[in-house]
């Protein structure tokens, strides 16, 4: 799964790759990030797990945002299910936002957690 993941990424560098995994999709890694920064979802460790219904409403939003995106679907052998690419792709700019975003969310979680005791999951 993981080296099928990395090829795709070389070949997608500038997109987030969407996963349909039977009834849920799947994002994952740097693109877990992006996601979790346009949409305000938690995910954990770097994945993001969501049901098939929320599809549509996750393509709007990264549309909205000028960001390329694939979704492939595994049972098919990784084909190509949807896709939107860009010339105003948003991608890197995103990656970057989201990075400093996820950093900070953690370090308010630890505070929280040490302060409050409050344990919120990630």
């Amino acid at each position: 799964m993981k080296d099928t993941l990395m090829k795709l990424k070389e070949v997608h560098s500038s997109s987030v790759l969407i996963i349909l995994c039977g009834s849920s999709i799947r994002v994952y890694d740097e693109d877990a990030n992006i996601v979790e920064y346009v949409s305000h979802v938690i995910g954990k460790e770097d994945v993001i797990v969501l049901k098939f219904k929320y599809l549509n409403k996750l393509m709007k939003r990264l549309r909205d945002h000028h960001i390329s995106y694939v979704v492939l679907d595994s049972s098919n052998n990784y084909s190509l299910y949807e896709y939107y690419y860009t010339e105003l792709n948003n991608y890197s700019k995103y990656l970057n936002r989201s990075k400093n975003y996820n950093f900070i969310r953690k370090v308010f979680i630890k505070i929280y957690n040490a302060i409050f005791g409050i344990t919120i999951n990630n």
